[in-house]
């Protein structure tokens, strides 16, 4: 509440003063004047509440001197808090000199023992504040010579201040300049503290300026990346597509030819070399489009109920001649229950990502070398596990997890001479994360490496009618 409160007569004061910022004008010195203003806005009711008793007090015990004193200080604040027209320079005259006649008046009467000491104290902090340690030096100044014009009339007796009576003048030395070194050392301390919070700000504020800038440019390195990978996802797709559509018309020509010379092996030899080449050639183009749509989030499921255990065991036929040319034994360990065989899946993705998965083991497993292709249902989840583990040249720790990236290949010396787009384990790793899943790998450079996933089964999934 009381918050509230004073937020809204902080609010309105502004708009009444009218205070601005004004142009040109640097931090330190908007910042004393916003100071100023709030100092003026916190000095009046709190002026107001010591004044009251102050002034009926004076009355009572027939002080008029401190009533007149007190009532003139009043006035004036509330003056400089009223008036929206003065400049702010001005009012931080005015109100300096307003505090000082009043420290000086009521020294004057009531001496140096009292409290009254501390409204020039307060005087020359307030200063240094709102206006920078020059002015507060030259309050000092003025605060030594009001000190100095004490002593003189005191030691000279030039008025009767019977306030001093009895005080000698020895002592009234040293307390007049143990105060005036007093404030001068409290001036030095708090010009110093504000001139360090200052240079921490302008530090701040360059560091803001600084990261901002970077931000700005961070933000238009990223915007400039997301067009480029747009237009290399474009570029991709566009080229692809025009390259298949040739491709088919090749590999049409080449299946009609097999009818002509059929009884020339040289003529069967070079066309089953055209073919063969085009399929690849338009395997890796079907590769670069699919990627090209799982990058730009355009590729989705198509779910299925489907034979887990016949798919698996026809990718196993697939590749195993390719397996046996290349004196690579490749084992199919299948521990499926049969009433567990039928899964709801996307059937194409979980094809291509295993195919792909195989074709990459058989192609970096050297002669001679073991492949091993393991099913079987997890014992907690209602989930399938897989895992294909091979003998080939494994891949370095610091590689395994760029290994997923696209077009990346193991063999980057290319010391095996070893060909194809180096995608597949991206189009795998996106398939089977599709399908609900994480592709796991683990892997030794020499000794060989593992693929692990899952795919969720449903237990009450039949098969589907025929």
């Amino acid at each position: 509440m009381l918050k509230k409160l004073w937020s809204s007569y902080h609010q309105w004061y502004i708009t009444y003063s009218r205070f601005s910022r004004e142009s040109g004008q640097d931090e330190l010195s908007y910042f004393r004047d916003k100071l100023f203003v709030s100092i003026l806005i916190l000095i009046l009711p709190l002026g107001l509440m010591s004044y009251v008793p102050s002034a009926i007090t004076a009355i009572i015990l027939d002080k008029w001197y401190v009533f007149c004193v007190d009532t003139v200080a009043i006035s004036v604040i509330a003056f400089l808090f009223f008036n929206n027209k003065m400049s702010l320079q001005t009012k931080k005259k005015v109100f300096s000199v307003n505090l000082f006649l009043l420290g000086f008046a009521l020294i004057l009467y009531i001496g140096l023992k009292s409290s009254s000491g501390l409204i020039l104290f307060m005087l020359s902090i307030l200063v240094t504040l709102f206006s920078g340690r020059k002015a507060g030096i030259k309050t000092v100044v003025f605060i030594g010579l009001a000190y100095l014009t004490i002593i003189v009339i005191f030691y000279f007796k030039l008025f009767d201040l019977k306030v001093f009576t009895g005080e000698r003048l020895e002592v009234l030395i040293i307390i007049c300049v143990n105060n005036t070194l007093f404030i001068l050392m409290t001036v030095f301390s708090v010009s110093f503290l504000i001139r360090h919070l200052y240079d921490a700000l302008l530090k701040e504020n360059h560091l803001q300026k600084e990261l901002v800038e970077k931000h700005k440019n961070v933000i238009m390195a990223k915007e400039k990346a997301e067009e480029t990978d747009k237009l290399k996802t474009a570029f991709l797709a566009n080229m692809s597509h025009e390259i298949r559509t040739p491709m088919y018309g090749i590999l049409g020509c080449a299946d009609l030819l097999k009818s002509y010379n059929v009884e020339d092996e040289d003529f069967k030899e070079y066309i089953s070399i055209i073919e063969n080449n085009g399929q690849e050639l338009l395997n890796a183009m079907t590769d670069i489009m699919n990627i090209s749509k799982i990058e730009t989030g355009l590729m989705s499921t198509n779910k299925s109920t489907f034979n887990i255990s016949e798919t698996v065991a026809s990718i196993h036929q697939l590749f195993l001649p390719e397996a046996k040319s290349k004196k690579v034994q490749f084992v199919l360990n299948n521990f499926i229950p049969k009433k567990e065989c039928y899964v709801n899946s996307d059937l194409d993705k979980f094809k291509v990502a295993l195919m792909h998965l195989v074709e990459n083991a058989i192609k970096y497993t050297p002669e001679g070398g073991h492949i091993s292709l393991s099913c079987h249902l997890d014992s907690v989840k209602p989930q399938i596990q897989f895992m294909l583990r091979d003998t080939g040249i494994g891949i370095p720790e610091d590689k395994i997890e760029t290994i997923f990236n696209p077009f990346y290949q193991v063999d980057v010396a290319n010391k095996n001479a070893l060909h194809g787009s180096g995608i597949g384990l991206s189009i795998s790793k996106a398939y089977i994360e599709m399908l609900g899943d994480n592709l796991i790998i683990e892997s030794k450079e020499g000794e060989g490496t593992s693929f692990l996933f899952n795919i969720d089964i449903d237990l009450n999934e039949k098969a589907p009618q025929s």
